[in-house]
């Protein structure tokens, strides 16, 4: 399994590329590709680039941690 290499959301951009949901997960590469392939992950595609919103992919981590308030 790969190491974290972020350790602050502050060195995240505004959108993520595929490596950087790599690099914040500590995940393998395939491993982050099978993940942004995943029904509701959520990723946009501009041509055939997938790209991340940072707030959409934090809240969605929020929520698979559990971590989301009830409402």
């Amino acid at each position: 399994m790969a190491e974290a290499v972020v350790f602050d959301i502050d060195e995240l951009p505004v959108v993520l590329k595929v490596r950087h949901i790599q690099e914040t997960l500590g995940i393998s590469r395939q491993e982050s590709y099978r993940l942004v392939h995943t029904a509701g992950f959520p990723v946009m595609r501009i041509g055939r680039s997938i790209r991340i919103p940072r707030d959409a992919f934090l809240r969605w981590l929020e929520q698979q941690a559990g971590m989301e308030e009830e409402q």
